[in-house]
């Protein structure tokens, strides 16, 4: 049986080669289907890998996840179904990239953008003021200083929901917008770089800085994370193997880093003690375990057991979770029955009463919701993806920005909920233009430059 798993993995990881390399070829934009792929790739297909390498994955208890999820073992027949799921939904997906992305992107030919840095340090200066005062306000109304280093960075949120209503959904609506801007924006100014290999260390390290900002007020590492995988597609797309091969050698250590900061958040005054504490748990393969944080391995596991359970024990949702999207700016005060979010619904089911949330991947949401359909609607989603990419990248000049966003919130989509990142792309919307800042990031005087298609 595992030999079968191993056969099937690397007919999965060969098409996923396939389908970057094709994307690398056409050019060095990073458009919305090469967000997309590096999405499915990185939070769906690198926990699939570790789980098939290893056999299967069960959480340590040092993370208090309820046994009803917590555990895929690849031995049991049980757990054929759910990866036959997985591994078609994807194949079909990479398939569709591979036999209907066109060779030439468009009108363009095999182009590449030359950005305005200047620019784009004004696009990234603007919102780092607006992420600093944003750190600002959660630290006051967590009550101070003190108030905000000894409260938990998700209960937080819940207090504060719970304490201003709709007035604090909107404030995390547009404060998770501006943070996506200045994370694109990062992106951009990264890739400029790569592509020229003049690197301004002065501005990049305050752009590190800031990440670290957010990542310690905040608690999410979530932007970082999109950060670092848009590098790492960057220098894949520049054949800077070098620096590849640099950070996959400080990987390891990042994914330590990603996996102790989950743990040590939780109570900021006690971080030196709490890191000891963490160190000495048992955690099994910690390198194991480190890898499958760094990418959230765990929406992957709970997939596995959405597969088994909804239809079976679980009532599907029937598009609920979807349909959100036409009802989520009504304010719960004037629609007090308004469905909890997906995420919210999970942790309902797998994790009762505790106060949390779970997310699944975008092929869990899709099962949970329509069942066997996902197998074809997960490729379907993706051709949806190549047309709105192609039809982005005929006059990506003027909208390169927005690009960047797309790309950006394609990559999180792979595994956070449809609801989230369509709420979250128009605030961003919203807050380009109305801050006007997509203007002049890739002027006309400006040269475009032909690639060299490298093969």
């Amino acid at each position: 049986m595992r030999a079968i798993y191993f056969l099937l993995l690397a007919l999965l990881l060969l098409s996923f080669w396939k389908v970057i390399i094709t994307l690398r070829r056409r050019h060095t934009v990073l458009t919305p289907i090469l967000g997309w792929i590096v999405g499915l790739g990185f939070f769906l297909l690198t926990p699939l890998t570790l789980i098939v390498l290893n056999g299967g994955y069960e959480y340590p208890f040092f993370y208090r996840m309820n046994e009803t999820y917590a555990k895929v073992d690849l031995s049991n027949i049980s757990y054929l179904i759910p990866f036959l799921v997985i591994w078609v939904s994807l194949m079909l997906s990479f398939a569709v990239v591979l036999l209907f992305a066109p060779r030439n992107s468009g009108k363009r030919g095999n182009n590449e953008i030359v950005l305005d840095e200047s620019q784009l340090e004004r696009v990234i200066l603007i919102t780092a003021v607006l992420t600093l005062l944003d750190c600002i306000i959660v630290v006051w109304l967590a009550g101070g200083l003190e108030g905000f280093l000894l409260s938990n960075w998700y209960l937080r949120g819940v207090d504060l929901g719970t304490r201003l209503g709709d007035r604090y959904t909107l404030y995390v609506w547009l404060s998770t917008a501006n943070q996506t801007v200045f994370a694109a924006a990062a992106v951009l100014y990264t890739h400029s770089q790569v592509r020229t290999r003049n690197v301004n260390w002065r501005f990049s390290i305050l752009i590190l800085l800031l990440f670290i900002v957010h990542i310690v007020v905040n608690g999410e590492r979530i932007f970082f994370a999109l950060y670092l995988v848009s590098l790492i597609t960057s220098l894949l797309l520049y054949g800077r193997k070098r620096l590849i091969a640099a950070l996959l050698m400080i990987a390891p250590v990042l994914a330590f880093v990603f996996s102790a900061w989950a743990y040590l958040r939780n109570d900021l005054t006690k971080i030196g003690e709490n890191y000891f504490v963490y160190l000495e748990q048992d955690l099994g393969n910690r390198a194991l375990t480190n890898l499958m944080d760094a990418c959230d391995g765990s929406d992957t596991v709970i997939l596995f057991h959405i597969i088994n359970d909804f239809g079976e024990k679980y009532n599907y949702m029937h598009g609920e979770s979807y349909a959100r999207i036409f009802f989520f700016i009504v304010p719960r005060s004037l629609y007090p029955e308004k469905p909890e979010r997906f995420t919210v619904r999970l942790a309902n089911i797998y994790e009762p009463g505790e106060t949390t949330s779970l997310a699944a991947t975008q092929l869990g949401e899709l099962y949970a919701n329509f069942g066997v359909f996902s197998v074809v609607l997960l490729p379907l989603i993706t051709a949806l993806i190549l047309l709105l990419s192609e039809s982005l990248t005929q006059e990506i000049e003027k909208r390169i920005l927005v690009s960047a966003v797309v790309f950006l919130l394609l990559i999180w989509s792979a595994r956070a909920t449809f609801e989230d990142n369509l709420i979250n792309f128009l605030c961003t919307l919203l807050l380009i233009w109305g801050l006007r800042l997509g203007q002049g990031l890739c002027p006309a005087e400006l040269p475009v430059k032909t690639m060299a298609v490298v093969s």
